[in-house]
């Protein structure tokens, strides 16, 4: 029986995880300022959520509880100064690097699970999946943070074709 929840244990600090990407996704939504960031945190928000949903699902399916301390999503956990400096100084990159760097956090969470194949099929299943659309978000941050993608479309320069007279 013990075995069991041992195996369990480093999923249920997975869902943890996913809520804190999942709130941290959300704050950068609320804070960002540009369109195209606001839709991509937005759906990331999303994406982190169904995630959690899904591994909250798999335990409560093993008879393990879910830990549910993260639940609590958006600004619950700033107080009044952070919220003012948030609106105050909205750096886009900043908002960028750190959900980068939590998924990238993830990303080693997943890996592990996944290369110790301790969980069930599939669970490992939906854990591969969940993982490739990370990196999918970590790929779409970096190429916003080193300008590939641009963080608002609307302000690049139009190129206007002339017709000869």
């Amino acid at each position: 029986m013990e075995d069991r929840y041992s195996k369990f244990k480093k999923l249920n600090w997975l869902l943890t995880e996913s809520f804190e990407a999942e709130r941290i996704y959300y704050n950068a939504s609320e804070d960002v300022q540009q369109v195209e960031l606001k839709r991509f945190f937005n759906h990331e928000t999303v994406n982190r959520n169904r995630f959690s949903y899904e591994i909250s699902e798999q335990l409560v399916q093993a008879g393990i509880e879910p830990a549910r301390d993260w639940v609590q999503k958006g600004n619950l956990d700033r107080d009044w100064r952070e919220e003012r400096k948030a609106l105050v100084k909205a750096k886009p990159l900043k908002l960028l690097k750190k959900c980068r760097k939590k998924d990238q956090g993830n990303l080693e969470l997943y890996n592990e699970l996944l290369e110790k194949k301790a969980l069930p099929k599939e669970i490992l299943k939906l854990l591969k999946k969940q993982k490739e659309t990370i990196e999918n978000a970590v790929e779409k941050c970096q190429k916003y943070e080193s300008g590939e993608e641009a963080l608002d479309p609307s302000n690049q320069p139009r190129v206007r074709k002339l017709k000869a007279v």
